[in-house]
Parts: structure tokens; sequence; C-alpha cells
């Protein structure tokens, strides 16, 4: 990415004081994501399809840190001019660094929205490691190809005032294109995820009213084959009565007495049978109401997280874009030095700083593997002061 030279203009300890700040930055970014990285090294039951794409992006955000604003910070605020190729080394990684942390965040919401629209072949496919080793790889040649063959093409990345930028600053066309690349489409892919599983959710919500009406029915359908079943039998006994008219009256009244406790033995199980039918529906009715529910609440989270991650990113983007694109309209020695496009241009990399907090550290995997690394000095210590004091 490139900047104005608007910050020269400043005294020394303003950019003194800038410089400082954007350490800090640098630093945090650094910290933030290199955690994310080491819990994910430590923790074997955070290698899930979905943590890696994590691990992508906490990639990718670590080597802004460590590569991009660092060495921003001498060549914007100290008048450090930088040698062709050091220049083009700066302008292509910082904007490949930059271009795969968006791609990222689409693979992320992308890999949500499967999760959510379709639930069970998602959890029933096991994916292999290559295919998504394929996926993060797939990432950062995309964003590669989104800018660095027209960086190192155009071979013109300084200004006549020795500032280190790309030759298509000053041509609309190609940034209308870059910006569709790295800005409207993975804003619209992520609006899209976003709005169908808010969509989905509404769907479930409406379902989720209407009453279940498989217990009430199963139980009368039960209880009505069971009074059939007797009355059946019933009849049967009682023909056969009739047709052994010619038996002693004696006789008859223990076949009357043995039929009547038969059917009532009958009429018992049948009873016996339609509880346990009956509790048994209930049973899986209440099952089932229970696992709608908990998916419900957790594509609610994944809908949540990823209205937070639609606006964060519309934040830190949209700024730069626009400026980038008005400027683009302006001759190269006429555009205006303002530092709000310098304060876009540093927002960008605010969204690294972000997004460690934003997804990894808002999962409760993520924060036990963190609990892990922070604690492990802690368990020697415990352990030696028990055996002392036993």
């Amino acid at each position: 990415m490139s900047a104005t030279n608007s910050t020269i203009a400043l005294s020394l300890s303003t950019r003194i004081t800038l410089a400082f700040l954007m350490g800090l930055l640098a630093f945090a970014i650094m910290l933030g994501n290199a955690i994310v990285i080491l819990a994910f090294v430590v923790d074997k039951n955070l290698r899930h399809r979905s943590n890696y794409f994590f691990l992508n992006l906490a990639i990718a955000d670590f080597f802004v840190g460590v590569i991009s604003i660092p060495l921003y910070i001498p060549h914007t605020l100290f008048s450090w001019h930088f040698e062709n190729k050091l220049c083009a080394f700066w302008l292509v990684t910082d904007y490949l660094l930059c271009t795969a942390s968006v791609y990222n965040i689409v693979l992320i919401s992308y890999d949500r929205y499967q999760s959510v629209s379709n639930a069970v072949t998602y959890r029933a496919q096991h994916t292999g490691i290559w295919k998504i080793v394929v996926l993060m790889v797939a990432v950062w040649v995309l964003a590669f190809l989104a800018h660095g063959p027209i960086i190192i093409v155009s071979e013109s990345w300084k200004t006549e005032q020795g500032h280190c930028e790309p030759g298509f600053m000053s041509k609309w066309y190609i940034l209308a294109i870059t910006s569709i690349l790295e800005f409207l489409a993975p804003v619209f892919s992520v609006a899209y995820f976003n709005i169908y599983i808010y969509w989905s959710l509404w769907k479930r919500g409406q379902f989720s009213k209407w009453p279940s009406q498989s217990g009430p029915t199963s139980l009368a359908s039960s209880s009505l084959s069971g009074h059939s079943f007797n009355c059946e039998l019933f009849s049967r006994t009682s023909l056969t009565k009739l047709k052994e008219g010619a038996v002693s009256l004696r006789f008859k009244r223990q076949r009357r007495k043995s039929s009547l406790s038969f059917s009532i033995r009958t009429q018992k199980n049948s009873d016996i049978n339609t509880s346990k039918m009956g509790s048994l529906s209930h049973s899986d009715n209440l099952g089932f109401q229970r696992r709608e529910h908990l998916e419900l609440l957790r594509a609610k989270k994944l809908a949540k997280s990823l209205a937070i991650l639609l606006g964060v990113f519309i934040i830190c983007w949209a700024p730069y874009s626009l400026f980038t694109f008005v400027l683009s309209i302006y001759p190269p020695n006429q555009r205006p030095q303002t530092v709000v496009y310098d304060i876009t241009f540093w927002l960008q990399w605010c969204n690294s700083l972000i997004n460690p907090f934003l997804y990894p550290l808002c999962h409760k995997r993520f924060q036990k593997a963190f609990l892990k690394i922070f604690c492990t000095k802690k368990q020697p210590i415990l352990s030696h002061n028990r055996s002392v004091s036993s």
C-alpha cells in the first residue's frame, strides 16, 4: 500500500510520537497473532477444519506487523528512500499480506456459511488435511495475482519525490479493478453469507413455533389400536362360547371367568405398551427439540460473529478504498496532501490487530488453549508446593 507525503510536513516531535504509536501497533499485531499461532501448535484439539483458516489469517496478520509497518515507519515518517528492489519488495509484500488477510476472512465466512446451510453434510464429511492446505495456499496465490503482477510489470515504483508507491496509483481504471478484487467482492460475499444465515435462522424460528403433532396423534392411534384389538379378542371368545352351548353350566362359568381374566390381562398389557410408546415418542420429541434449540443457538452465534466481522471489515477498508479511487483522478503532482488519507491507510493495519481478538479469542477452544499456554509455568510450582507440604 502507498501513502502520501503529508506526514513529512509534521514537526519532529509529532513524527516521533507517531512512530512510537505505530511501533506499539506493530508489536500488538505480532503479539496477538503469535498467541493464536502458538495455541494452534500447542493444542492438538484446535486442529479442526475451520481453525486452520484462523491459522492462515493469523500468519498473514503476523507478517503485517513484522514487515509492512516496520518498513513503513522510517520510509514515510523520516524520509528514508528505498532502493528499487527494496521498494518493490515492500509493495508486493504489503499488498500480498493485506489482500491475503481479506481473502482469509472470506474463506472463514464461507466455511461458517457451509456449517449452517449444509450442517449434516458439513459434520459428516471428514475433510483431509491436503484439501485444507490447498484452500490455504489458494488464498495466497489469489492474493498475489490481485496485485503482484501489476506491481512487478509496471516497474515504476517511485514518484518524483522519492516515495515508494505502485505505478498504477494514477490510473483510475486499474484502481477500480483492484478495489473490486480486494474490497467490493469480499464485502458482497461476506454480506451474502450473513444474509443467508439470518434468513435460515428466521425460517427455523418460524418452523419451531408450530406445535408438534406427532406425539398426541401417535398416542391416540396406539390407544385406538389397543382397544380394537381387545374388542376383537372379546368377540372371538363370545363366538366360541355360543358354539359350545351343550356344555354344562358349571363348565360355562369357569370358561367365562377364564376369558374375562384373559381380556383383563390383555387390556393391561396393551395399556402398558401404549404408555411405553407414549413415553418413548415424548422423549424423542424432547430430544429433537433440544437438538433444534442448540442448533439455533449455534447458528445465532455464527450470524452475530459474521455481522461483527462484516462491520469491522467495512470500517477498516472502505475509507482507504474510497480515498484511493478519488485521488487517482488527480495527476500525481496535483494530489491534495491530507492527513486523513494517511489515517485511512493506517486503519487497514488496525484490522490485523482486531482479527485475533475478533475470531479466535472469542472461541472457547482457543480460550482453553491460551489458558494452557499461560498456566504451564504455574503448574510445576503448585505441584512442588504440594509435595513439600505433604
